[in-house]
């Protein structure tokens, strides 16, 4: 497990741009709308920019290493700002999680690395890489488990079951 986080703090690095990717223009990006349903589609949309940006490498696939410092860089940010941010138009859409702002463990990135390689092999398949549509199944699959009413679109408690499976926040993940 060691050698799994230190190899992945290079594509932590890569990856941070998650993070870092504010320029002047966008210092109030926070202050946006805030989610009240959430589809597939939009899932989908959001899916397919966060895999834009966790391609580190440009490479059209992402590996065990970029995909674990994606779940990281996010689990991280949404322990600190209390809410994850969602890719699905121009502007970025939230969803608050409960909790008050504090930086994630050693434990609790060790445990959230494992459970993000855990879930890369499962969607990865035989290539041991994950390309644009296995990634998005994967989200979508996150989607289905929160969707507790079948009714393809969450709301409000939807929204948080959701948000915590992305950010690897729930202990059920």
């Amino acid at each position: 497990m060691i050698a799994l986080l230190a190899k992945s703090t290079a594509a932590l690095v890569a990856v941070a741009g998650l993070a870092l990717s504010v320029d002047d223009a966008d210092l109030n990006a926070y202050s946006q709308e805030t989610a009240t349903t959430l589809t597939a589609d939009a899932v989908t949309v959001h899916a397919a920019n966060l895999f834009a940006r966790a391609d580190a490498d440009k490479s059209g696939a992402l590996s065990v290493d970029e995909y674990t410092a994606m779940s990281i860089v996010t689990a991280e940010l949404a322990r600190l700002n209390g809410f994850i941010v969602l890719e699905i138009r121009d502007e970025p859409t939230l969803i608050s999680l409960p909790g008050g702002a504090r930086s994630l463990t050693q434990a609790e990135q060790t445990l959230i690395a494992a459970k993000a390689a855990s879930q890369f092999y499962a969607g990865a398949g035989a290539d041991a890489s994950l390309s644009t549509e296995e990634f998005t199944q994967l989200y979508l699959s996150d989607f289905a488990d929160a969707d507790l009413n079948g009714n393809q679109r969450l709301g409000r408690r939807e929204l948080l079951v959701f948000a915590n499976k992305t950010a690897r926040l729930s202990s059920e993940v």
